[in-house]
């Protein structure tokens, strides 16, 4: 905070970029003097957009995100009333809308040990379930991948503040890798990328994205469908989904038009931070300014990369088509369409209520 306190040369940059620095009429220098409210550092999306705008190299996410930090350690925020998120707990919600919908990979979670594993994320694997089996299917013959890895990379926890948990899971992480000897992580969500990366800093462990790995036929497009793509926070500093992507894309018969905010300068989309829970009329403020964007660029269809990030926007009803990279790419069924509304189907009535406390019960 002192660094900002002492640095930060008010220029308005991250103030523009940023929705919700700029509701709060301060600058970071402001922040940093009067002291970090709690629900100023819980309503940050810790997207790292005001990081990559300033010209003084100051980073007000991680301000925000050390006081995030500090609020669930001193107890000024009940971070268990979010409990239905944490990965590490046997009934978070993502885990018991699998188990509810049938979704399961048993059959293919541990058919090998060692080498090449796929590890396609919460997101992907619990609300696009054939396109994670089709790029697994797809990795088993492009590069002998023996596993699919059905955990939570730890991101989640170090977004809500909860920093012990967090790297008692990551222990469990490297653990597992130990375990099955595995040398080679294949990802599909730039979180998991990123976060992976730091997890096996120390480890023999190589960390690759599906872009640099499969090997994806050009689709024979006689059209020239105009592709504008959101990008993920993650990826802002080393855009290597970004430009893979994007090289993909155009292989195969795509055009590009680029948004008024992309690649190292991209809006979030409203998941980041996990501010859509904790400060979900941010969330739609992000939103509808992301799809003025979209609307602006006259593109046909709406792409990202991370598969958050296209639930989001599907949810809100972008003005034009929205998929996942993948699913474009590899010509795949868009079954993430809805994926929210099904939650909600799950936890209404009176069995609702009742997956509801199971979810919400107090782990034993």
């Amino acid at each position: 905070m002192d660094t900002l306190a002492e640095n930060c040369i008010e220029c308005g940059k991250c103030t523009d970029i940023c929705k919700f620095l700029g509701s709060t009429g301060k600058t970071p220098a402001n922040i940093a003097k009067q002291g970090v409210e709690v629900n100023e550092a819980f309503s940050c999306s810790l997207c790292g957009a005001c990081e990559a705008v300033c010209p003084q190299g100051l980073s007000p996410k991680a301000m925000f995100a050390s006081r995030r930090n500090e609020a669930v350690a001193k107890g000024e925020l009940d971070i268990d009333e979010y409990r239905y998120l944490f990965p590490d707990r046997k009934n978070n919600v993502m885990n018991v809308f699998r188990s509810y919908y049938g979704i399961d990979y048993r059959d293919i979670e541990n058919v090998s040990s060692g080498g090449t594993w796929f590890f396609p994320g919460c997101t992907l694997l619990t609300y696009s379930p054939e396109l994670t089996r089709e790029v697994y299917r797809r990795l088993q013959n492009d590069c002998n991948c023996q596993g699919i890895w059905t955990e939570c990379c730890s991101k989640p926890l170090l977004q809500m503040g909860l920093q012990q948990r967090a790297e008692t899971m990551q222990a469990g992480l490297r653990e597992f890798v130990q375990k099955h000897n595995i040398t080679r992580l294949i990802t599909a969500c730039p979180g998991c990328y990123y976060q992976m990366k730091s997890v096996f800093e120390s480890c023999n462990v190589t960390v690759q994205t599906v872009y640099e790995v499969l090997k994806i036929e050009p689709l024979k497009r006689t059209d020239k469908i105009k592709c504008t793509i959101h990008d993920a926070c993650p990826d802002r500093f080393e855009l290597k989904f970004a430009s893979q992507v994007r090289q993909a894309l155009e292989q195969s018969g795509f055009s590009i038009i680029e948004m008024k905010h992309s690649k190292e300068q991209a809006i979030c989309c409203g998941s980041g931070g996990q501010i859509s829970h904790f400060n979900p009329e941010l969330t739609e403020k992000l939103v509808e300014q992301r799809m003025n964007e979209v609307k602006l660029s006259g593109a046909d269809i709406l792409v990202g990369y991370c598969l958050s990030c296209v639930l989001k926007f599907d949810v809100f009803s972008s003005p034009i088509p929205v998929t996942h990279a993948l699913h474009l790419l590899l010509d795949q069924n868009k079954e993430f369409t809805g994926a929210k509304a099904r939650v909600a189907k799950m936890l209404t009535g009176a069995d609702g209520e009742k997956i509801w406390e199971q979810i919400m019960a107090e782990d034993r």
